[in-house]
């Protein structure tokens, strides 16, 4: 069975996917030194319970290099439209 994900825009920081039967949420958040960065994190929903799976990577650098940017799964500033191919990608090691 092929399951192709589904994208849909919640609001300007928030998408919802729809992949494998599952629900997930992608969230971009400030992160960083004092909030200055950006990270899109992925979330699966479960009802009304949301649950951290992974940090998929930065949009925005809080312009201090030298920080472990805590494990995302791509490296350097990313866009948010690589972050959704990346959600897909880790979905499927997980799932």
């Amino acid at each position: 069975m092929v399951f192709l994900p589904k994208f849909t825009k919640i609001d300007e920081s928030e998408t919802l996917l729809e992949y494998k039967n599952y629900r997930f949420m992608l969230v971009e958040r400030s992160r960083g030194v004092f909030g200055l960065g950006k990270a899109v994190q992925l979330y699966r929903l479960d009802g009304f319970d949301k649950k951290h799976i992974k940090e998929l990577g930065w949009t925005k650098s809080d312009n201090h290099e030298g920080q472990d940017k805590g494990g995302s799964y791509l490296s350097g500033v990313v866009t948010y439209n690589q972050c959704k191919d990346a959600a897909v990608k880790y979905i499927d090691t997980i799932v």
